[in-house]
């Protein structure tokens, strides 16, 4: 078309009669119509394309964001994770630190334990030496009184001697 235009502008230079001049201005008028509507058709597209172009940037800044918002979930997820590790550890250290009381309670009682054994033991020791005691005290009672027995017998005795030797 733009082959025809620049061949209607020749012949109209050249001035080929009136007739000619017509016909192309006519085909001039053509071609500029033509050119018109691309340069219309262009301009749609350019501005459709620009439409695609601030829509695409448009959903790249909504992607930016939610790749935002999904960095900053990632983000406090793993706090979160690294807070709950923290705390394992130490509710961890806890039970070792209560394990080990438990241990010291378990060996303190036992310790006690064998404490209270030993009192028992000698409880039982000082009893039967206490028995044997009570035991001897009860001899020596028996003794004494057959003693005391016999020193009666023997004042008896002498008591009849003397009055036998009065009687004398």
């Amino acid at each position: 078309m733009a082959q025809e235009t620049a061949t209607a502008a020749t012949r109209t230079s050249n001035g080929n009669g009136s007739s000619q001049d017509v016909q192309s201005l006519e085909m001039l008028r053509r071609g500029l119509d033509e050119i018109r509507q691309e340069a219309q058709s262009a301009r749609q597209f350019a501005q459709q394309a620009q439409n695609l172009a601030r829509q695409v940037q448009q959903q790249a800044r909504q992607v930016q964001h939610q790749s935002q918002v999904a960095q900053n979930l990632a983000n406090q997820a793993n706090q979160q994770a690294q807070q709950a590790r923290q705390q394992a550890t130490q509710a961890q250290n806890q039970a070792q630190q209560a394990q080990s009381e438990a241990d010291r309670a378990q060996s303190q009682a036992q310790q006690a334990q064998g404490e209270a054994n030993q009192a028992g033991q000698r409880c039982q020791s000082a009893q039967d030496q206490a028995d044997q005691a009570a035991y001897l005290a009860q001899q020596a009672e028996e003794q004494s009184s057959r003693a005391q027995d016999r020193a009666m017998q023997w004042e008896l005795q002498l008591h009849q001697v003397r009055q036998q030797v009065r009687q004398m």
